[in-house]
């Protein structure tokens, strides 16, 4: 996950008082850029393979797995799936709550795979078909 903004940040000329709060500056957040977005990068050459840019800034964690998965949330509550070598996403689901922070969590039970994901006070479960 990475995040593209901008800002200028500036020391305060203020006197610290005892027992008082002290902000020793101040931040101007620029207009753009200004978003968040999943990449992939090639550890070896640093080159972006994909990007999915999200419409809000997200601060959610990442999951990818061995089958070729990669979730991740986005501060519009979405839970999103994208395939790993493309980057195309492949199903998403609207959670109640903005991700952020976390990432998901998977294991096997019974020889099913689940996948879990915090949003907000909640934790939503979703699993793969029994395999026949």
């Amino acid at each position: 996950m990475a995040r593209e903004t901008c800002a200028i940040y500036s020391p305060k000329r203020e006197e610290m008082v005892a027992g008082r709060s002290f902000m020793s500056g101040g931040m101007e957040k620029l207009p753009e850029p200004d978003f968040s977005a999943l990449r992939a990068i090639d550890p070896k050459t640093g080159a972006i393979k994909w990007e999915h840019k999200f419409t809000q800034s997200s601060l959610a964690g990442v999951m990818s797995t061995a089958s070729g998965l990669v979730f991740a949330g986005d501060q519009d509550g979405y839970f999103n799936a994208f395939e790993s070598r493309s980057g195309k996403l492949l199903w998403r689901y609207r959670t109640g709550a903005p991700i952020h922070g976390a990432a998901a969590t998977t294991y096997m039970l019974d020889g099913r795979q689940f996948v879990l994901i915090p949003s907000g006070m909640t934790i939503t479960a979703f699993a793969l078909p029994e395999s026949r």
